[in-house]
């Protein structure tokens, strides 16, 4: 069936959000359904309350995020309930701290609000209008604050306030912080701004915008000042998507500074008078890749900072003294074929907690205490799943940290901050209905990849009721960003609803395989960085090398195989369908990336071109499925929101441009001013469900048989 599609102008002029189209498919087979897993709600943010017996956190029922408090042996309960603007797409909770151990500030909607543990009704405060980011002190009397991109500073009690600077015009503040003893502010700042620029493939009948940064830097001033000059730290680069700003003793500013082609990283102290001294520096000739919960953190006193380098081969736990005059001086705490990360300082500086793998399984996490006087660690989580972020509590006797498993997906859990302690789980997001025993355990399998033979690893999750003596369809899953991995329990992260569709598909008899191609991070970094100047290319092999190892499993049919993914993932599935044009039967693209060229978001992933169009236009031209679209032989639905800041819509446009002019069939839908990863309850069931319908008609239904070639 060919699904006529609207011209674009027309779609867009129209309000036309979806190309209505209505398909077979079978009922669920069990417990997880659509609707159920949409209802998942998932928990982040946690954090402990000054008097140590009260966790607020964030949780988020599809794109309905409230704030939440739980104590230890009862039932959450909601400090939050804002009613829903259906004309918003978002208007999260986008920061919280405690001011009290009863009253927590939060912004949302740039708007401050406070709301006490005991009322429970939030109230918005005065002359707080307009505030993009803010902080307290750690003595909760002040807040800092970024107020039409100028900094501000306030007294909690009294709200006298005062303006910290007179920001260059068109220099943006944001994420304030104040220094350990409540004198100085720091705070980042930046000029960007979004200019039109219409493309020529759509004429000008659309509007696009094209986001420009430049003048990275961190400004330091004094809470006694008055809209004053202040002190200045350039920086050339970042991590990607990263702020890493700590204050350490002196005071001083703990930072990383990236080089623009992303191949060095710099660990940089900088003082009040603007004197900068490196710590550490790593260089890739590859990259630097950014590992699971890699962060810089300075400990409470200020005089030690922890971080993540895989200078050994592998992500680990190294700390320095802020101190420390040569990098000869840091200690590497983590050793061995794993991974560390998610790193947090005892209160009293002298433990870190923090999340790693373990040697032979780096698709689990566990959670470890090291002592940093004498290197030696405890293990403190040992269940299997997904552990991760821990935080001490005020008191330094218990961690709180988030948990992922196959019976669930994360939630909020804490532990004594003692070996062999029993967890205690905070929070239960699986909807009624959804029973866990029908939830299906990925299984660990590696296959040799089609470029190089070197073992691909992946997860092979099947349902335990499959008939293993008959033959069915498979799917594979291709992970989104480049640098992220799937694991053996639910997924903890922003593909935690691809996961659970996953899961879904499962269930109803499809053989589903998720692959960490080169590039995905979680393991060695001669693995993070393979595909250094060959992006979609040596990925694109070990992903389609996915297809020959489902093909040898007695129960997979040969020739009903597909293959869906987001973003990156979007765009390794365009990849396979043009450089294999009949190894998969169908496939789904969800905002990928068409071409590389016109994406802009920068940093990491136009770091591992390593060159510019104009220096090598061949290696751009090659990783562009949009430039290749005439080699697509098999159905593609391409899903993708109008709001998208990590992928621009433009993307999509381009490729549904290129395939109308090229008079090639495809399906498709498009959400007017969704994001990148869906949000909308509506969203996300129409989405899921035109998921299940595709894959359904072009691999389960009788008609589909075993033919090559599927029809149309």
């Amino acid at each position: 069936m060919n699904v006529k599609v609207l011209p674009v102008c027309m779609l867009l002029w129209m309000g036309v959000g979806v190309v209505q189209a209505t398909y077979a498919q079978e009922a669920p087979r069990g417990s997880i359904t659509i609707d159920r897993i949409a209802d998942i709600k998932y928990p982040t943010e946690a954090q402990w309350s000054p008097d140590n017996k009260t966790i607020a956190f964030l949780w988020d029922a599809a794109g309905k995020q409230e704030l939440f408090m739980v104590r230890a042996g009862e039932a959450p309960i909601a400090l939050t309930d804002f009613p829903v603007d259906p004309n918003l797409l978002v208007c999260d909770i986008g920061h919280f701290e405690w001011s009290s151990s009863d009253e927590i500030i939060f912004s949302k909607g740039n708007q401050l609000w406070r709301v006490s543990t005991a009322t429970r009704k939030p109230e918005s405060l005065a002359g707080f209008e307009g505030v993009s980011s803010f902080s307290l002190s750690a003595d909760k009397k002040q807040i800092a604050f970024i107020q039409k991109d100028d900094v501000w500073v306030a007294s909690l009690e009294s709200q006298a306030r005062r303006r910290l600077t007179h920001m260059p015009e068109g220099l943006h503040a944001s994420e304030p912080s104040f220094s350990g003893d409540g004198q100085y502010v720091a705070f980042n700042a930046a000029r960007h701004e979004s200019v039109p620029e219409p493309l020529p493939y759509n004429g000008n009948l659309v509007k696009v915008f094209r986001s420009l940064n430049w003048d990275d830097r961190i400004g330091i001033v004094s809470v006694f000042s008055y809209a004053a000059e202040p002190t200045w730290i350039p920086v050339s680069a970042r991590n990607y998507g990263s702020t890493d700003m700590q204050w350490a003793a002196g005071p001083s500013i703990v930072h990383e500074e990236f080089s623009p082609d992303h191949k060095t990283m710099e660990l940089k102290i900088t003082s009040m008078t603007g004197e900068t001294r490196t710590l550490w520096k790593d260089h890739d000739p590859a990259w630097i890749s950014p590992a699971d919960g890699a962060m810089d953190v300075t400990s409470p006193d200020g005089k030690w900072v922890a971080f993540i380098s895989d200078r050994s081969g592998w992500p680990h736990l190294y700390v320095i003294q802020t101190d420390a005059t040569s990098e000869s001086q840091a200690k590497q705490i983590g050793k061995g074929n794993f991974g560390d990360g998610y790193i947090a300082w005892s209160p009293d500086s002298k433990r870190i907690a923090f999340a790693h793998s373990a040697d032979g399984n780096q698709m689990e996490r566990f959670i470890s205490i090291a002592s940093v006087e004498s290197g030696r660690i405890e293990p403190i989580v040992t269940e299997h799943g997904v552990n991760r972020a821990p935080a001490f509590s005020p008191d330094g006797a218990t961690l709180l940290y988030e948990r992922s498993a196959v019976e669930h997906p994360l939630e909020v859990y804490s532990v004594a901050a003692k070996p062999a302690a029993v967890p205690i789980r905070l929070t239960n997001s699986l909807p009624p209905g959804l029973l866990p025993q029908d939830l299906i355990a990925p299984v660990a399998v590696h296959y040799p990849s089609r470029k190089d033979g070197k073992p691909v690893p992946a997860t092979l999750i099947v349902d335990k009721h499959l008939d293993r003596t008959k033959k069915h369809p498979a799917i594979i899953w291709v992970h989104g960003s480049g640098a992220d991995q799937n694991y053996l329990a639910w997924h903890p992260g922003a593909y935690r609803m691809y996961y659970a569709m996953d899961e879904y598909l499962a269930q109803q008899g499809y053989v589903v395989l998720t692959p960490d191609y080169r590039g995905s991070s979680g393991y060695s970094r001669d693995w993070a960085t393979g595909a250094s100047r060959d992006l979609g290319g040596g990925e694109t092999q070990d992903v389609n090398a996915g297809a020959d190892y489902l093909k040898t499993l007695s129960y997979v049919d040969p020739n009903r195989i597909a293959i869906w993914g987001l973003s990156y993932g979007g765009f390794m599935t365009m990849q396979s369908m043009v450089t294999d044009p009949t190894l998969f039967r169908c496939a789904i693209d969800v905002a990928g990336v068409g071409d590389w060229e016109t994406w802009t978001t920068g940093g990491l992933i136009l770091g591992r071109l390593g060159e510019t169009p104009v220096t090598d236009p061949e290696l751009y031209d090659r990783s562009a499925p949009v430039k290749h679209l005439d080699k697509l032989v098999r159905p593609l639905l391409l899903l993708q929101g109008t709001n998208d800041a990590n992928v621009p819509f433009w993307e999509s446009l381009k490729v549904i441009d290129t395939l109308e002019k090229l008079g090639k069939p495809f399906d498709m839908a498009i959400y007017p001013g969704e994001i990148h990863f869906f949000r909308r309850a509506y969203v996300l069931r129409d989405a899921w469900r035109r998921t299940d319908e595709f894959f359904y008609r072009y691999l389960m239904q009788p008609e589909a048989g075993s033919s090559t070639t599927p029809k149309e």
